[in-house]
């Protein structure tokens, strides 16, 4: 998963598998026991892919360590892994790649190290062959971080992440999975009054559909945007568009329970300059049309042109995660009425 998603990855874990068991939670991944059937974890949402581990093991940092990390390989059997991938015993003639990753100190390089691995496994596994890159039955996945490694084998298909080849993505899109971050962050309800103001290709309205909720509404100035999603979101009576500017929404005052957007802050999507007035008055016009016990989430690099003008729209401003994105941090923050707005909530603040 995207580095940063870690603690909203567990809380998708405890609600979808209450079964499973949290571990332990690194960069970009967490690790989780689960007897179900290797179908229950690709409910998840938030994660790009889902492994099963197969392997944690020391390595060493110099190139001679290699012959370390081959001979460990060697020894693990991946049998039970492979057929939990592939569905079904894995043959005499399963074909596999690895793909290896390294973060830390070390003299070899992660395709040196992805090749001392493949020896291993075809040292263990007779009749097992080499694969490649876009053709192969098995995908191992190696990550060598500092002195240890973790080995593991893919349950997902490649199209995973991007909740298979049909989707199509407007320039700036978020990849699925950080979309569904930021729905599962609002708390996704069944009478939800959900809105997107700057919706793209519609990916985060694609994300909040699989929750019932009352109404999904999304709109965006580029009607090139908006065409994308319309093929992403078609034929769900609970969805409507429109092209609209994020500055003036058409919507009545408190009638939206859900905001949930990822703000433009890229060079590609505005130019800099602009980014506070946007900033201001679009943090106006989500105050404006909030009920009050609603509340947004959103994603920005340009923290505080946001905490600023939202407070000044009379909204709480919550830092809920970093993450690292193509090379920037942006924060994902949540929104909602600030006391000093001195709107009362009904039944003072009762369900």
């Amino acid at each position: 998963m995207l580095p940063g998603l870690e603690l909203v990855a567990e809380s998708e874990i405890r609600a979808k598998l209450p079964e499973a068991s949290l571990q332990e939670s690194l960069r970009g991944k967490v690790l989780f026991g689960a007897a179900a059937s290797p179908d229950r974890p690709l409910a998840l949402r938030t994660v790009d892919n889902v492994y099963v581990l197969a392997g944690r093991f020391p390595v060493g940092p110099r190139r001679a360590h290699l012959k370390d990390l081959e001979s460990t390989m060697a020894r693990l059997d991946l049998r039970e892994a492979a057929a939990a991938a592939l569905g079904r015993r894995a043959g005499k003639y399963t074909s596999f790649y690895v793909n290896a990753s390294r973060a830390g100190k070390h003299t070899y390089s992660r395709f040196e190290a992805a090749e001392a691995a493949a020896r291993g496994v075809l040292a263990r596994h007779a009749g097992w062959r080499p694969g490649s890159a876009t053709e192969h039955d098995l995908e191992l996945r190696l990550d060598v971080v500092g002195d240890e490694a973790l080995l593991s084998v893919r349950l997902t298909p490649p199209a995973f992440r991007f909740r298979g080849a049909g989707r199509a993505f407007s320039p700036a899109a978020l990849r699925p999975p950080v979309a569904h971050a930021l729905v599962w962050l609002s708390g996704p309800e069944p009478d939800d009054r959900f809105v997107d103001p700057f919706c793209g290709s519609g990916t985060i309205l694609a994300e909040r559909l699989p929750y019932p909720a009352r109404r999904v509404i999304g709109g965006d100035r580029s009607a090139e945007a908006l065409a994308a999603a319309h093929e992403n979101v078609a034929g769900d009576r609970r969805v409507s568009l429109q092209q609209w500017d994020a500055r003036r929404l058409p919507l009545s005052s408190q009638t939206i329970d859900k905001v949930v957007t990822n703000l433009p802050f890229g060079r590609q999507v505005l130019n800099q300059a602009e980014i506070p007035a946007v900033y201001r008055a679009v943090s106006e016009e989500i105050a404006r049309v909030l009920t009050p016990r609603g509340g947004a989430v959103v994603l920005t690099e340009q923290v505080t042109p946001l905490e600023i003008a939202a407070r000044d729209a009379g909204l709480a401003v919550e830092p809920v995660a970093t993450l690292s994105l193509k090379g920037l941090n942006p924060k994902v923050l949540r929104l909602r009425y600030h006391s000093r707005t001195g709107r009362e909530e009904p039944n003072g603040g009762k369900r």
